[in-house]
């Protein structure tokens, strides 16, 4: 794989994986309900808040993944190499 195919990949899953991090906080907070409905089929011994703070948990770790594994690279290859 060269560095420009690299670049590539690291770019366009920065891309995807901010589009999905996005759609899960609107789905959050638009659909509220459908997500607890849905994630109580899961997890039944959880309570709504319980599953707020998992959610929030999930989408910071998520972001911060996304910046540290797929962002940075291709900043540091775009930019330093």
């Amino acid at each position: 794989m060269s560095l420009d195919q690299l670049t590539s990949f690291l770019g366009w899953s920065t891309v995807v994986n901010s589009l999905l991090m996005l759609w899960a906080l609107i789905a959050m907070t638009l659909m509220r309900g459908l997500v607890y409905k849905i994630q109580g089929m899961f997890v039944k011994h959880m309570s709504e808040i319980e599953i707020e703070k998992a959610m929030y948990n999930f989408l910071g770790c998520f972001k911060l993944a996304i910046i540290f594994l797929n962002f940075t690279p291709w900043l540091v290859i775009k930019f330093l190499l």
